[in-house]
């Protein structure tokens, strides 16, 4: 890596750190761009060569994490659905700190736009090939499905637990629906809880 590679790489790294330091303590609305060139020891000039302004830098970091989630799904696509869930699951604990203040930062579905509408498509496909279904109502089904997984993705992101039987419940339940749950998890034996 060249000399001016590193630097500019270091400067963003800078102003990254700087923002998500103060979302910790305020909304990204509140951020100024003088405020982050004050605290990262910048001036606004070396700001504006990497960034708009702060919503830039967030938006940025949204798109590499939408990414980094698309990447894995793309890769492993042959995989079973609770394989695909316990990555990304993986995927969202390692990058804890940005998942959080993507909560923070708003709408969650909307700041995942592109994986959701991503995992939509992948879904419905995979939904489409395997049941009668119309294309409509499998893309109800694949919203369901979405919309729970990043629920307890937040759930995750909070309790930062390895939870194999919360895997195996969330495994059973896609796999299966509820019909499959009370097999396996029947009220008279209450063995898992």
């Amino acid at each position: 890596m060249r000399k001016e590679d590193r630097r500019n790489a270091y400067t963003e790294k800078m102003i990254r750190d700087t923002v998500f330091q103060l979302l910790e303590i305020k909304p990204i609305e509140k951020i100024s761009v003088t405020e982050v060139c004050k605290i990262a020891g910048i001036n606004r000039s070396t700001f504006y060569l990497h960034y708009m302004d702060c919503m830039h830098v967030l938006e940025i970091e949204q798109d590499h994490f939408c990414d980094q989630l698309i990447e894995y799904m793309e890769s492993n696509k042959e995989s079973g659905s609770i394989e695909i869930i316990t990555k990304l699951h993986e995927i969202i604990r390692e990058n804890h700190d940005l998942y959080i203040l993507l909560i923070r930062s708003g709408n969650i579905m909307q700041s995942m736009k592109k994986f959701v509408a991503y995992c939509s498509g992948f879904l419905v496909k995979r939904i489409m090939e395997q049941t009668s279904l119309t294309e409509e109502a499998a893309g109800w089904v694949a919203q369901y499905i979405i919309s729970g997984s990043l629920t307890i993705s937040l759930q995750y992101a909070h309790e930062m637990t390895d939870n194999m039987f919360r895997e195996n419940l969330i495994h059973t339940f896609v796999n299966g629906g509820l019909l499959s749950l009370m097999e396996e998890y029947p009220k008279k034996n209450s063995r898992r809880r």
